[in-house]
């Protein structure tokens, strides 16, 4: 069976998405680490599987899925790339379009402007917790950070604050100890107890009030270059401790997303470009 799929990305968290409205797919693990895989197959951080949806309040519904294979409940970047896709395959004429994904429901809107080499799509993506519950991070306590044992020699223990995006993220404000240590200590904190479906892990640095720098290691897919869900994890974790304004550039490796956020039980958005890299067939066994 050939499966037709196109390549995407947003700020270099890249994507493999699969129309599943238009032809029959049925998601496989083993198919989908096979062919994530950089070296021998195509590659990519997520799969982005887009069905009808069967709920009014949603056009879509959205499954998506780590490059290990693993289902993934929310993915930020990737709501900006399949807002641009189902427009440009006619899918929908909307410009603002709602997608109904394991983390819950999120809207994104087509700006129609051309920026770092995309379409700009503007997307919002509920509200962010700290909640452990809504993390999910086990503690018995509601605190706004934490500190943890990890057990490594280098750096034995660190601060973090964690956040529910529809999905977990713990951001860490970057200091010497753990400067040149961030994969293990990331490592560490996806195996760790107190995050019981792992974690996506942020190092951010405060360059200012209007603009921070991260890096991102998501559970399941490494260290990527981008990730729309992280960056609001960090802008929501640095906004509650005080370091940020309302609006935020946030800077990673493969360009800068802006967020927005007014606090504490408000929906966060973020904006970045979208861009689309070929189209294609594989064989599905």
């Amino acid at each position: 069976m050939t499966v037709k799929f196109t390549k995407m990305h947003a700020l270099g968290n890249d994507f493999l998405i699969v129309n599943g409205v238009q032809q029959h797919f049925e998601p496989n693990r083993d198919w989908i680490r096979e062919v994530g895989d950089r070296h021998r197959g195509i590659g990519f951080d997520q799969l982005l599987h887009i069905k009808s949806s069967d709920e009014s309040i949603a056009d879509f519904a959205l499954e998506i899925f780590n490059s290990d294979g693993e289902l993934a409940k929310q993915c930020g970047n990737g709501t900006l790339c399949m807002a641009r896709f189902v427009h440009e395959e006619r899918l929908t004429s909307k410009h603002s379009i709602a997608f109904k994904t394991l983390g819950g429901l999120v809207e994104a809107t087509l700006l129609k402007a051309e920026i770092e080499g995309g379409m700009k799509v503007k997307a919002e993506l509920g509200v962010p917790t700290i909640d452990p519950s809504g993390v999910p991070f086990v503690s018995e306590t509601t605190n706004l950070d934490y500190e943890l044992n990890l057990g490594l020699a280098s750096t034995p223990k660190i601060r973090l604050i964690p956040v529910g995006m529809g999905n977990p993220h713990a951001v860490l404000f970057k200091t010497s100890a753990c400067a040149d240590n961030l994969e293990l200590i990331a490592n560490a904190l996806q195996t760790h107890q107190r995050f019981p479906d792992s974690v996506n892990v942020e190092f951010a640095e405060i360059l200012d009030r209007s603009r921070i720098q991260i890096r991102v290691f998501e559970r399941g897919a490494g260290e990527t270059m981008a990730c729309g869900t992280g960056a609001c994890a960090a802008v929501a974790a640095a906004r509650l401790a005080g370091h940020v304004d309302r609006s935020v550039s946030v800077n990673q490796a493969g360009g800068t997303a802006l967020v927005d956020w007014e606090g504490p039980n408000h929906p966060i958005s973020l904006t970045a470009p979208a861009s689309r890299v070929f189209d294609g067939e594989i064989q599905l066994d």
